[in-house]
């Protein structure tokens, strides 16, 4: 399947599919200004994007259940990265909600049923991953969000130009 990215004025973007479209969850990137318009989504994404609209400030890596294991954040102070040597990742039994607090990411995502997977499922760490092949690359900004459903691979962390810190937080939604 292929996506095509609107970008709008306020900087909002959508992913609207093209070429062979099935109705399923499909992936979400926009402004946590804009999360109530999300909340049709289910409890658990609710309550994970009213999480992230709260202001954390600075933050060490950790971990704060919101709904116990159903909804979880995991804070994540860190750096961007090259692509050269890197995976897509496929989770199965959790969304992620991944949400940029200072920085800049882009998060590069494709179609899980269209990459060669190279190290198999692993029910405890809820991951696989896969080959790096080509994709849509979604930028996030500090306020940004992207829901990322099981069949949407990603890898996060790729640099916008040189490698940066960054700020981040992921919140995990039990599908």
């Amino acid at each position: 399947m292929e996506w095509i990215g609107i970008e709008t004025e306020s900087t909002t973007m959508a992913l609207l599919p093209i070429a062979g479209w099935e109705r399923r969850n499909t992936m979400v990137c926009d402004s946590i200004a804009n999360a109530s318009l999300y909340e049709g989504l289910g409890a658990r994404i609710a309550a994970g994007l009213a999480f992230l609209a709260q202001d954390h400030g600075e933050f060490g890596e950790q971990t704060v259940e919101i709904d116990g294991r159903d909804v979880y954040a995991m804070f994540q102070p860190t750096a961007t990265e090259r692509e050269t040597g890197r995976l897509y990742e496929a989770h199965r039994s959790y969304i992620d909600i991944q949400y940029l607090v200072s920085g800049e990411e882009l998060i590069r995502v494709a179609d899980v049923g269209t990459l060669e997977e190279t190290t198999p499922y692993d029910s405890d760490r809820d991951v696989a991953f896969y080959a790096l092949a080509a994709g849509t690359d979604l930028r996030l900004r500090p306020g940004d969000f992207a829901i990322l459903y099981p069949h949407d691979a990603h890898l996060p962390k790729l640099a916008a130009g040189t490698p940066a810190p960054l700020q981040k937080i992921v919140v995990k939604v039990r599908v």
